[in-house]
């Protein structure tokens, strides 16, 4: 067997009793703690185990104490990453300071439009590399920049998971963004991300970046998942189109044969199952029309009537969000008033079996069926509670809704930029027959639920402003 010495000035580090008595002598490792005295030739002394001990108390206190630091000092509004966010660099005058760097920020702003522009991650970061744009790592190397990671071989070489990072990160909003990570243990290296809610967030402590209407409907776009078509294309209304009835996606259908007015959208769940909901079926030609007729008709409206539009979405918004905020909170109510429940039925059936009422095999049974129950119902209660306050918390922003119009007054044709800011998304219904003025008419509705604001009528809201207009023109004109 091999013989290795190992030399160290204290006996510290944690587990040292399982690892001198166990793990050394199998692999014949010599071990000496200087300052501790200790020689694993001679012996243990019999204040090793005890010495461990306090050891790894304070070791333990002192990580409960630097975590206390970094506790205070994320949440007074410092940030706590080292290294700032590509796109970002450090004051030379404040190094507590984000400033932007505007070489690498006009390329994590190219990085969002194209995404707004319909591509994916990898299509994104296929782009990156041909126009041979530095990746964040080589950047950093040749600007000087601090940084973790060694130089990479193909400085050009940008990955999907670089991409889609860059597409998440709040940071570029002008946000501070602490605690998105933490350790499980004072013993553990890996990090481990926490959950949104857990983040604290100051807002408006550097410069934006990204706009945040643009930040939105990117977020917008990656929740949908387009992929690209069989032909290698991404279709304009990808990731955008559902069923009314299912709820499912509807997928672009064509073929190398077809000619464009033939493409069409159907059904999800259709396809895999025609017993599980109907077709659903339109032509991409009527859906582009319809869409592009609404948009202009919301153009009109809203740079004709803008204060009319913004009372009625504001109003409107507030209706819906009261509607559901209501039921979500009686759901809440309910699913606590069950968990008190419970609590009472676990001490009654304690007592019960305490008493010799109720078997041992009985009493197991029913407190681990209570005890799912409970499990589920906790895990409800914290999903809709966190729901229930983003809402409370959630205002309707028609100011960036306006915005958005403002950009495209005179719309000709669609295109997936123009789709992406407007629509978050679309729902086609299937077709239904009805009978007006004595003749059989097939209807179908379309949906469109608009970025900020949701599913709005704008052209029974023109009609409206356009008739109290007229009253109160009629009423100028007799006074």
């Amino acid at each position: 067997m091999a013989h290795f010495r190992f030399v160290s000035n204290s006996a510290w580090f944690c587990g040292l009793v399982q690892i001198s008595e166990m793990v050394f002598p199998e692999y014949g490792v010599h071990f000496i703690a200087v300052n501790d005295g200790v020689d694993s030739i001679k012996g243990d002394s019999e204040f090793t185990a005890i010495r461990n001990v306090f050891n790894e108390m304070f070791a333990k206190d002192t990580s409960k104490k630097i975590k206390a630091t970094w506790q205070s000092k994320g949440r007074s509004g410092e940030h706590l990453c080292t290294i700032p966010p590509y796109g970002y660099m450090k004051d030379p005058e404040d190094k507590k300071r984000w400033i932007v760097d505007e070489e690498a920020a006009a390329i994590v702003q190219k990085i969002f439009a194209l995404c707004v522009d319909g591509l994916g991650p990898t299509q994104i970061a296929k782009w990156l590399q041909q126009n041979n744009v530095l990746n964040p790592t080589a950047y950093a190397h040749e600007k000087g920049l601090p940084v973790c990671n060694a130089p990479t071989a193909n400085p050009c070489k940008w990955t999907n998971e670089t991409v889609s990072r860059i597409l998440e990160r709040v940071e570029y909003l002008g946000h501070t963004v602490n605690f998105k990570t933490s350790k499980p243990s004072f013993k553990s290296k890996k990090k481990v991300w926490n959950k949104p809610s857990e983040w604290v967030i100051f807002e408006n402590t550097q410069e934006a970046i990204i706009e945040e209407s643009v930040f939105l409907i990117v977020q917008n776009i990656r929740q949908g998942r387009r992929r690209p078509t069989k032909m290698g294309d991404m279709g304009m209304f990808s990731g955008l189109v559902y069923c009314a009835d299912c709820g499912g996606k509807m997928y672009l259908c064509r073929a190398n044969h077809f000619k464009p007015e033939q493409e069409y959208y159907i059904c999800s769940t259709y396809r895999k199952d025609r017993t599980l909901c109907k077709t659903h079926s339109i032509r991409r030609v009527v859906l582009e029309e319809i869409v592009l007729r609404n948009l202009r008709e919301a153009i009109s409206y809203v740079t004709q009537y803008e204060d009319d539009f913004i009372q009625r979405a504001a109003e409107r918004s507030l209706r819906e969000r009261d509607k559901a905020l209501a039921q979500k909170k009686a759901v809440l109510a309910q699913s606590e008033k069950r968990i008190a429940e419970l609590d009472v039925i676990f001490k009654r059936i304690y007592e019960d079996n305490i008493s010799g009422k109720l078997s041992d095999e009985r009493f197991i049974k029913l407190s681990r069926d209570y005890e799912q129950e409970q499990e589920q119902l906790k895990a409800v209660v914290e999903t809709l509670g966190r729901e229930v306050k983003q809402q409370e918390q959630k205002k309707t922003n028609v100011r960036k809704f306006i915005s958005v119009v403002k950009k495209y007054t005179d719309m000709t044709q669609l295109d997936a930029t123009i789709l992406r800011e407007f629509v978050e998304q679309i729902r086609v219904s299937e077709t239904y027959t009805t009978d007006e003025q004595q003749k059989r008419v097939k209807i179908r509705e379309i949906e469109i639920v608009y970025n900020f604001i949701g599913a709005f009528d704008f052209e029974g809201a023109r009609e409206q402003s356009q008739t109290a207009q007229d009253k109160n023109n009629a009423k100028v004109g007799a006074a």
